[in-house]
Formats: C-alpha cells, structure tokens, sequence
C-alpha cells in the first residue's frame, strides 16, 4: 500500500553503461510532474576525493557500503516530501535489494529492467573509459531479483524511445508491483 502525500520512484536497474543515466535523462521531459533523477554516482561524486590516509580494501567496501545506504535513505526522504524521484542504481548486491524494500516500503516503486547485449556492454565500456573493462558482465546479480514492472532493451533502442515506452507502462501496472512482489518473498513475514 502506498503512503498517502508520497512521491512515486522509478528505479532503473540495469548493468555499469546499459544506459540507466541515458534513459533517466529522456525520460525528465516527458513527466508531466516535476522530477527528481538522483543517480547513484552523484551521491558518490559528493564524498570528498582527497583523504588523508589511504583506505584499505575493507574500509573501501563499509564506505562504498555507507555510501549506498544513505542513497537509499536519501531517495526515501526525497519521495516523503512528496517529490517524485528516478533512480539509476544497479541492484548488484543481494543487500541492496533488502535494504531498499524495507527503506521503501510504503512508496509507489515501479522497477525498471534496462537490459543491454554483453557484447554492447563491453563495446560501451571501451568508448566510456572512465569504467574497468569487464565490469558489466561481472554484475550477475543485477537482474537476479526476477521481478520487473517494465523492461527495455538499449542494445538497438535509443534512449528516447525507450524512455516513451516507460512513460506508457508507468500507468499500465496491474495488481501488485514488482517492489510489493519481491517483498512478499524475501520478507514473508511483513517485517520491513
């Protein structure tokens, strides 16, 4: 059940350069309501670049962790401030996917698949530089979740167009939403 006054989320879950960011990007002018993209890798881009120590492995991992919880809560209190919110978030890790359907219960999310070929992923991540090589393929977790409400496919499809095929199936969603779905079976008994 959705919490009255609350904005709605559309969170595009896909794989390192499937076209997640693209696709937000088109789909801002064709909302009739304000919204809000907050990808993840702005909130990253927040944290200060220069430290005075080094990190070790582990303390990368509880920042990068830390970082990726106070997403979640971030979009959370975005959306109870009735702010409709575009996520661009891979749910690489089992515990994200947790953690956002207890963060978010109560909110209208509707889960977007932005799927892309292995073979245009890797092409991608060559052109884009700024990614290590082999990264998308190694997101095995992103869609192991199997639960979507609309899925596109950027391997062919322009952004534009996969954005218009998003904005049609944000009304279109009939009975229980796929955030509702995976909370029925990972939390079974309601705790969120």
């Amino acid at each position: 059940m959705t919490t009255p006054g609350t904005g709605r989320i559309v969170l595009l879950n896909g794989a390192s350069s499937s076209g997640k960011s693209s696709v937000a990007r088109a789909l801002l002018p064709l909302l009739a309501d304000p919204w809000f993209f907050v990808p993840v890798d702005a909130i990253g881009a927040m944290r200060s670049a220069v430290h005075t120590r080094v990190l070790d492995e582990t303390e990368v991992s509880e920042m990068l962790r830390r970082t990726r919880l106070g997403y979640h809560r971030a979009v959370a209190a975005l959306a109870s401030a009735g702010n409709h919110v575009i996520m661009d978030y891979p749910l690489s890790e089992q515990w994200r996917v947790t953690d956002l359907l207890t963060t978010l219960a109560g909110y209208d999310v509707t889960l977007v698949e932005v799927r892309c070929s292995a073979e245009e992923l890797e092409r991608r991540e060559r052109v884009r530089g700024d990614r290590p090589l082999g990264l998308a393929r190694s997101q095995t977790m992103v869609y192991a979740h199997g639960e979507f409400d609309i899925a596109v496919d950027t391997t062919d499809t322009g952004a534009d167009e996969c954005a218009r095929m998003i904005v049609q199936g944000l009304d279109a969603t009939a009975g229980p939403k796929a955030f509702d779905r995976l909370r029925q079976r990972l939390v079974p008994d309601g705790r969120t």
